[in-house]
């Protein structure tokens, strides 16, 4: 009996250990599949189209750890990161403008004629030289009267200059005289202070005094702007108007950042201007190039035609090497031996000038 209980605990025993080798080799983890299953986890995750795919490493051996904390970004994807450019962004920089000047402009015009010298040329018995006229009253501007301390050597229709309580000098023409008040044509621009304020304006008869070249400079800042003008190489090419130096002594006191050259030859007509102009402007590359003929060429009976197409070639010229050209209008020719011939053909020439802007 006691033989057989014991056999019985025997089986028992043996059962027993069966079953726990077979409990232990159930709960064994599979070397490989851990491995496995994190590959099957990435490539799930990642089977969109993206940069960052090519560059995760599956590791084939040992498993990854597991990070059981919670992260910002999804576990198994690459971050995302926002695409940097591949080239610097290209910085358009103008190009340099010239020194002296920042712009070209078109051709300018200076209407010398009818509004500086007010159609008025040197009237046959007038004197000559610089005559001062003794303001006795101060003058109001829009006044159209003006009254001395004498009237002496002036006479009516007679062209004279005064000093504008701004700085500057001005033309007016005398329309009569009564006892020792001007009645003038037009009324004053500025106010003129008690003194030896005005002057008579031309020399003689085809040149202004040396206050008549001041205003010629006054107006033309004045009119075609400091700003425009402060700047760059000027050549003043011309006659004797140019030649005399009081226009550009004048010029270069209101256009103090400019430099000016001055070219004025007396008794030049402008095929002189154009036959000189590779030599006397070329050279300098200028910014401005001021034009002054029409009292030779008037004098030496150049036609309205032959003067047009001289202005037109020197304006064209002035173009081609990036200057402004700037054309002062033919002075007024006087009276000769009691005929008009003279005046009429200086109004011509102002008139082929109004032609010449109109075609440009």
């Amino acid at each position: 009996m006691k033989l057989n209980q014991l056999s019985v605990i025997a089986l028992v025993a043996v059962l027993l250990s069966a079953c726990v080798s077979e409990s232990a080799s159930m709960q064994a983890p599979a070397s490989s599949s851990p491995s496995a299953n994190v590959t099957a986890s990435i490539s799930t995750e990642t089977a969109e189209p993206t940069q960052a795919t090519n560059d995760i490493t599956v590791p084939s051996v040992a498993a990854p750890t597991v990070n059981t904390t919670p992260s910002e970004e999804p576990s198994g994807t690459a971050p995302e990161t926002p695409a940097l450019p591949t080239t610097e962004p290209e910085v358009t920089t103008p190009p340099e403008a010239p020194a002296a000047q920042v712009e070209v402009l078109p051709w300018l015009r200076i209407p010398m004629h009818y509004d500086i010298l007010l159609g008025r040329s040197q009237i046959w018995g007038e004197a000559e030289g610089t005559l001062s006229l003794n303001v006795a009253t101060p003058a109001l501007a829009k006044s159209s009267t003006i009254e001395l301390n004498s009237t002496d050597d002036l006479l009516p229709l007679q062209l004279i200059s005064y000093y504008g309580s701004d700085g500057q000098y001005y033309s007016a023409q005398i329309q009569r005289i009564e006892g020792k008040q001007l009645l003038l044509t037009t009324p004053l621009k500025q106010n003129i202070a008690a003194g030896p304020n005005a002057w008579n304006f031309y020399s003689n008869g085809s040149h202004p005094n040396g206050r008549g070249y001041q205003v010629i400079a006054d107006y033309a800042v004045r009119f075609l702007g400091k700003k425009k003008l402060n700047e760059g190489v000027h050549i003043l090419l011309g006659d004797s108007w140019f030649g005399d130096g009081s226009i550009l002594e004048r010029l270069s006191t209101h256009l103090p950042a400019a430099s000016f050259i001055n070219k004025g030859i007396g008794g030049n007509t402008s095929t002189d201007l154009l036959a000189r102009f590779d030599d006397d402007v070329r050279p300098h590359n200028p910014n401005f190039v001021w034009i002054m003929s029409g009292t030779n060429d008037y004098w030496q009976d150049v036609t309205a035609v032959t003067y047009k197409a001289n202005i037109d070639a020197l304006i064209n010229k002035i173009k081609a090497i990036n200057a402004t050209p700037i054309i002062i209008d033919s002075s007024v020719g006087p009276l000769n031996f009691g005929t008009e011939t003279i005046t009429e053909l200086s109004q011509a020439y102002v008139t082929v000038i109004d032609q010449l802007l109109a075609e440009n």
